[in-house]
């Protein structure tokens, strides 16, 4: 039993009992009987009570530190995640309408270019409204059994089909759901990326505004049908008027963003652009602006500034968890209590693991080991850690690519072809070699152990643990590759990895934590039996000296009898 409320068990005080045994002493040999009672029971309840009271407070306290420590590592665990993909590559753009963020940083490197924005993308908005009639109703059946949507590209009538779609997109409706809220709701949960909505222009006055996806080749052509004749409730399609006109007029045209880059024209079919810089995304929101020149600079460089505050809140990450163990597993010195965890394996363990950072290779970034102490980190006297910001500058100058070793674990490789992963976090760091010829994939760890990769398309992954990059994903377009795979956990990553093993359900902490309540629930057994054991041995003291008071008063009596008889006699004579 586990989460228990512990309560103090209630005893029987001698105060409370001394009015039972004393009344039945009327009379007797003049000893102070309650004190004697109570002092034979102290004697026996005292030193079993004081062993109970400070097993539980020992266990409790425990509990609490166990807590506290969860909580802890928890908070650590998610400043920790804060920092992850900070490499101290700083991302800038000189103009509001171009914004840079970083998706991967395995991938991401410096660069600077000038950017100017002409045109950004827009998404096709088509609004039905019964050929200027509106629609009356939402809820009236308009007359439409099948609706045919195509995605392609308008030029002036003429419509050109978009290639990565090989048929038309067909919703059908039966008869008693054909309304403009069916319709509205079909296109919605099509999954096509287009968005329907029922819009009141006036009162009793209904349109039905469709939007695409953003780019020129997103527009659509639609049509739509009753009884497997063409009809034009929803039609949308310039190039083939005919009888039937258009119901739907265009809101606002599909377009692609335009932009270049150092000169050379671009055009993207979305403003979120993922493929123009590596692990980069730029977003475009206007074009640019006139006013303040139409060549903007954006850029990623490598920040000292901007490494050495990352690297100044890990350290303040660990000291402040260092110090938080310390205070738990202190010996307890000159008097002083000792830490509720002291000697505790884990404690001890997880101090050692933090104090050997600064010794301990990171490997899998670099054909090099890397260390933090390379970064100007040392350990103190007291085990804490400080940065000296002079080597830190240093060695940042010479290798700002290696920071990444401290925040953000990555799987990168040798040639630009070839990109890595691991959506588990189950492989051994290191480097490994891979070489990709006549379809047939090969890994091999640093210890030239090898092992083949099952294939796929443009994509080769390793399930196995046989050499340690278990997990690994690699896709390229290459019939033939030799290069080397590099994958890193970082410094952070580590020790999280280390504590989520530690606060998993039922991991070390809960397993202390669960035995600690046992310890506790026991000692609440072991109270109510001693609180029945000492209730049980006073009865049997007062049953005794109750028996001794009744005996002594009987002697009296007699004393007394004879007393009086002797004094008759001695007035008789």
């Amino acid at each position: 039993m586990h989460n228990v409320t512990y309560l103090e068990p209630t005893r029987v005080h001698p105060q409370t009992m001394s009015t039972d045994y004393l009344s039945a002493l009327n009379a007797g040999s003049g000893l102070n009987v309650t004190q004697i009672v109570d002092a034979l029971v102290d004697a026996e309840r005292v030193p079993k009570q004081k062993q109970i009271d400070e097993a539980k407070e020992t266990a409790t306290v425990k509990i609490s530190a166990l807590g506290s420590l969860k909580n802890e590592l928890s908070v650590f665990q998610t400043n920790a995640t804060a920092l992850d993909g900070q490499i101290g590559l700083s991302l800038s753009s000189s103009t509001s309408n171009v914004a840079l963020s970083r998706t991967d940083s395995s991938l991401a490197s410096e660069f600077s270019h000038t950017i100017n924005v002409t045109s950004i993308s827009t998404a096709q908005v088509l609004n039905f409204n019964n050929g200027g009639l509106g629609f009356s109703s939402t809820t009236a059946d308009i007359g439409v059994d099948e609706l045919s949507l195509r995605f392609g590209s308008w030029s002036g009538s003429s419509f050109t089909t978009n290639s990565d779609y090989s048929s038309a997109t067909t919703l059908n409706f039966a008869a008693g759901s054909r309304t403009l809220t069916d319709v509205r709701d079909a296109i919605n949960n099509a999954g096509i990326g287009v968005t329907a909505s029922i819009i009141e222009v006036s009162n009793g006055n209904y349109s039905l505004m469709v939007k695409s996806a953003e780019g020129a080749e997103q527009a659509l052509r639609v049509k739509s049908h009753l009884g497997g004749v063409e009809n034009n409730i929803l039609k949308y399609n310039p190039g083939n008027v005919g009888s039937l006109a258009d119901s739907a007029t265009q809101v606002v045209t599909a377009t692609n963003a335009n932009f270049t880059i150092d000169g050379v024209a671009i055009a993207r079919t979305s403003n979120t652009i993922t493929d123009l810089f590596s692990g980069v995304t730029v977003e475009l929101s206007d074009v640019s602006s006139a006013d303040i020149g139409t060549d903007q600079l954006i850029s990623s460089n490598y920040s000292e500034t901007d490494a050495l505050a990352r690297l100044e809140t890990v350290i303040s990450e660990v000291n402040y968890l260092l110090s938080f163990l310390k205070a738990q597993s202190q010996p307890g010195t000159n008097g002083e209590d000792s830490g509720p965890l002291h000697g505790d394996h884990f404690i001890r363990h997880t101090e050692n693991k933090i104090k050997n950072l600064t010794s301990t290779a990171i490997v899998g970034y670099d054909d090099e080991d890397i260390y933090l102490s390379s970064f100007g980190v040392v350990t103190e006297l007291d085990g804490t850690l400080s940065i000296d910001k002079t080597r830190f500058g240093e060695y940042f100058e010479a290798k700002p690519e290696h920071f990444a070793a401290v925040t953000t674990s990555m799987i990168r490789t040798g040639d630009a072809g070839v990109t890595g992963s691991a959506p588990t976090d189950l492989f051994t760091p290191g480097v490994y070699g891979f070489s990709l010829s006549g379809g047939t994939a090969t890994l091999t760890n640093s210890s030239l152990t090898s092992d083949t990769m099952s294939a796929g398309t443009n994509r080769y992954g390793y399930s196995k643990n046989t050499i340690g990059a278990t997990g690994l994903l690699l896709d390229t377009t290459k019939t033939s590759v030799n290069t080397n795979v590099y994958m890193g956990r970082s410094i952070l990553q580590d020790l999280s990895k280390y504590i989520d093993d530690v606060l998993m359900l039922n991991g070390d902490i809960d397993e202390k934590i669960y035995r600690l309540e046992d310890d506790v629930d026991s000692l609440v057994e072991e109270q109510e039996a001693l609180d029945t054991q000492i209730a049980n041995q006073r009865s049997i003291y007062v049953q005794k000296f109750t028996a001794m008071e009744t005996a002594v008063a009987s002697f009296r009596k007699t004393g007394e009898f004879l007393d009086n008889l002797i004094a008759s006699w001695n007035s008789s004579n």
